[in-house]
């Protein structure tokens, strides 16, 4: 972690990583002085994470590509410092926890009001699915589901069992267009104690946000992403609360 650390010495397993290279083609990529750029490789090799071969080539060796692939969830995690200060991902599953990098091609949207109008836009360009985990529902937002599920968009809906639906927002979502989605198997509601996460996602685009340290949906920031890695990852998290989750 020490030598992971230095900037310089992280930035030359990531060139290593792509391919191997001698010290002068070190020394010349990063502008670095060959005692310095010496300096740094004999470090990384006592430390095991690259290797010399018979040719003078550096290469990463098992532990430095093993090392290379933590590193995503460190640079997702400093990248937000500020809000993983007040907000927690250790209620998540483990293996979810353990691979928060997979976000690290995300954007951070500070403001509920610009997370509402991205969210509308997702479900107004979502095509196959449509899956959401929430504490309320905004009566705002209905008419857009609506619309989405009268395209046959798949809607899946994770609540706390504790959530609060005002009687005017349950009106509206009695709309038929939900009961025939329903029947059709496209519209379905589950529930658990707790849900450690707020998701609104589409088969393009995400965004999640996290409780904060006191346990309350704050929505006070959010990470939105199109990358293929982070929707892979927030679909898995997804489905695990879904399949302990129950129909009521």
């Amino acid at each position: 972690m020490f030598e992971l650390s230095n900037e310089d010495r992280l930035n030359i397993l990531l060139e290593l990583s792509k391919n191997p290279l001698r010290l002068s083609r070190v020394s010349e990529k990063f502008t670095f002085t060959v005692p310095e750029t010496a300096r740094n490789l004999t470090r990384l090799t006592e430390t095991g994470l690259i290797t010399k071969d018979v040719e003078g080539y550096f290469h990463l060796t098992a532990l430095g590509e093993a090392s290379l692939q933590l590193i995503p969830n460190f640079e997702f995690i400093s990248k937000n410092t500020k809000y993983f200060k007040t907000h927690c991902i250790s209620n998540l599953p483990p293996e979810c926890a353990a691979s928060i990098g997979s976000l690290k091609k995300s954007d951070f949207i500070g403001q509920l009001t610009e997370a509402m109008f991205i969210g509308e836009k997702m479900i107004n360009k979502s095509e196959e699915f449509v899956w959401i985990s929430i504490d309320e529902i905004l009566a705002s937002m209905l008419p857009v589901f609506i619309e989405a599920v009268n395209r046959g968009v798949e809607l899946k809906k994770l609540m706390p069992r504790n959530a609060f639906i005002p009687p005017d927002i349950l009106k509206l979502a009695n709309d038929p267009a939900f009961d025939r989605a329903a029947r059709a198997k496209k519209v379905e509601s589950r529930y658990l104690d707790q849900i450690d996460f707020f998701l609104l996602m589409s088969e393009r685009e995400l965004e999640i946000g996290f409780k904060n340290s006191d346990g309350i949906f704050d929505h006070k920031g959010f990470f939105r992403s199109t990358d293929e890695t982070a929707i892979k990852w927030t679909k898995a998290l997804f489905l695990h609360y879904w399949e302990k989750a129950k129909r009521e």
